[in-house]
């Protein structure tokens, strides 16, 4: 059993409240794309068609998938960890800090803006809490690059579970466009 940590306060707390907000509306945003309110029109009939949609799947932690327009996720089982010092998180949740490797090959004939993706953990039936530790390089999301065809980008991400043999990952890669990959420890 952790130890509870007291909430952040100050400047910590607002940084940890600024991320939260961002990481809503991220997921807003990707809600309103799917939900079909980035549809295109078509050219000869000035129709709106559909925004092209990759189906996703749900795995196990350590399967690879690869969307149907080449994007190749791969994710590795969740590591307990230990966070820094210089970590947020919303300390009055406990559990068990664990810290997840994410690998995304771009193999695509469009480039990827890795900080796209968003992800969310339930473990134990509840939410998990994203930890962000610019100590050990851990975001809300992928690291701020592009990735042209056939790049390749490696980052964690980290959250507070409450049973790490209970992990179910969801991730969206970008903000529209694809389906969500669910990955469970299984």
């Amino acid at each position: 059993m952790t130890t509870p940590t007291p909430a952040p306060t100050g400047a910590a707390a607002r940084r940890l409240r600024t991320r939260a907000t961002a990481a809503v509306a991220l997921a807003a945003a990707a809600l309103l794309v799917a939900s079909g309110c980035a549809a295109t029109a078509n050219a000869e009939s000035g129709t709106p068609d559909a925004a092209a949609t990759h189906a996703g799947a749900e795995l196990t932690f350590g399967t690879p998938f690869e969307y149907a327009d080449g994007l190749f996720v791969q994710v590795k089982q969740p590591a307990r960890f230990t966070p820094t010092a210089q970590a947020e998180w919303d300390r009055s949740v406990e559990g068990v800090p664990v810290r997840i490797r994410l690998t995304i090959t771009n193999g695509t004939r469009e480039e990827y803006i890795a900080h796209t993706l968003s992800a969310t953990v339930e473990s134990g039936g509840q939410a998990a809490a994203q930890i962000v530790d610019p100590g050990t390089q851990i975001d809300l999301t992928g690291p701020s690059l592009t990735l042209t065809t056939a790049g390749v980008v490696n980052f964690d991400l980290a959250f507070v579970v409450q049973d790490p043999s209970d992990v179910t990952l969801t991730v969206v890669p970008a903000l529209g466009g694809y389906e969500p990959l669910v990955l469970t420890t299984g």
